[in-house]
């Protein structure tokens, strides 16, 4: 791990009771975001460090939020104004803030942080809003230009986010809640993929009276990130040879563990692991402010220890979503078992089978149909659903 990251983490775990694991992942993300359109590497198409981290844990005594404001506040001294998206604004306004803060420059970032990802999600279901839910998922990394269509005053406006915007984007949660709301579409659709998932059940250290925040210590790392930010304009990274041997390895290794592990969403939840891997990678390698913009073997080992932690928080969270209470993968696991044991069923039969909303069947069928599992068929005014595994 670079110096500034264990200097961030040693600092913050001298004020905050919060697990090693979450602060790590906050000290990623706060460089990432800092780091992000300053340096890239090409693999195959431009990747920088901006970041999507949840910090999962149960409910309990150790703080998640209170050292995500703490470094938040950090970079707000690095960062322009206009890099920090509002948590509550529509669709439009942030397509406005969006192209006041490029500029018309080729590159743009924007930072959205949540104390709670129960906040963002019920934000994006609102119809006003529903368009920023859709730049989360799209703007991980650089794509095309972006398009929202919006009615107003009878008529239809566009608003455009180039391509070369992204986003940085972090938030905490519990795990029942976020057992309680996965949905299929949440897997299979992309959505939670693009998150590095941080899940801890324990404290690491226990302060009961904490002592205040050494604010010039603070400020120091925050200066010192800055220097790191300012010795880069566009730079551009590369693996030495034996860097790739070992991303090529992990990569195997990511995949072969995927298709194995036996649960459907399981792959399209860890799908972009190896992508984190590479991203962490390049944020090591520019953190160290070698001679030389190589990414060696030890920032791939770095990266690989937070992605390894990360895929087995998504394990954890698949487990526990099929031992548990978890409303969707419940009904996915009964779709699955009654489709399984009849081979074919008209999907009105179905339905009245497993006493769900069609709103809610419709979205495990989807799920189950993008994976290969189930295929339909008409039989006159009727749809037959046929289980095909």
């Amino acid at each position: 791990m670079a110096q500034w990251l264990l200097d961030f983490e040693a600092q913050m775990s001298k004020h905050y009771d919060t697990p090693d694991e979450f602060l790590s992942a906050i000290g990623y993300m706060i460089a990432g975001s800092a780091l992000a359109n300053r340096v890239y590497v090409m693999s195959p198409d431009e990747l920088t460090t901006n970041l999507y981290a949840i910090l999962v844990s149960p409910p309990g005594w150790f703080h998640k939020s209170s050292p995500l404001r703490a470094g938040v506040r950090m970079l707000k001294k690095i960062l322009t104004n206009g890099e920090f998206l509002p948590t509550n604004a529509s669709s439009e306004s942030i397509g406005k803030l969006i192209a006041i803060s490029m500029n018309g420059g080729p590159r743009g970032h924007g930072v959205m942080v949540y104390d709670e990802f129960r906040t963002f999600l019920t934000h994006i279901r609102k119809e006003y809003a529903a368009n920023i839910g859709t730049l989360v998922v799209e703007r991980f990394e650089r794509g095309m230009d972006l398009q929202f269509a919006r009615k107003k005053e009878g008529k239809v406006d566009v608003d455009t986010v180039p391509g070369g915007y992204i986003v940085s984007f972090v938030a905490s949660t519990t795990t029942p809640w976020l057992l309680e709301s996965m949905k299929g579409s949440d897997v299979t659709g992309g959505f939670l993929s693009r998150f590095l998932l941080v899940e801890s059940h324990e404290k690491t250290r226990s302060h009961a009276l904490p002592r205040p925040i050494d604010q010039n210590r603070m400020d120091a790392l925050g200066q010192g990130l800055e220097n790191i930010r300012n010795s880069y304009t566009h730079s551009q990274f590369f693996f030495r040879q034996d860097a790739a041997r070992l991303y090529r390895q992990l990569y195997r290794a990511i995949e072969k563990g995927a298709m194995t592990h036996g649960h459907p969403e399981y792959p399209s939840l860890v799908s972009r692991a190896p992508t984190y891997v590479k991203k962490i990678a390049l944020l090591n390698a520019a953190l160290e402010q070698r001679d030389t913009n190589l990414i060696l073997p030890e920032d791939v080992e770095g990266a690989a220890e937070l992605v390894v932690r990360s895929i087995k928080s998504c394990e954890t969270l698949i487990d526990e979503a099929v031992a548990g209470d978890g409303v969707y993968a419940k009904a996915l696991f009964r779709v699955r078992k009654v489709l399984s044991s009849k081979g074919r069923m008209p999907k009105r039969d179905l339905l009245r089978t497993m006493h769900m909303r069609i709103r809610d069947l419709e979205e495990i069928l989807e799920s189950l149909r993008e994976q290969g599992h189930v295929k339909y068929e008409k039989d006159g005014k009727q749809e037959i659903v046929i289980w095909s595994s």
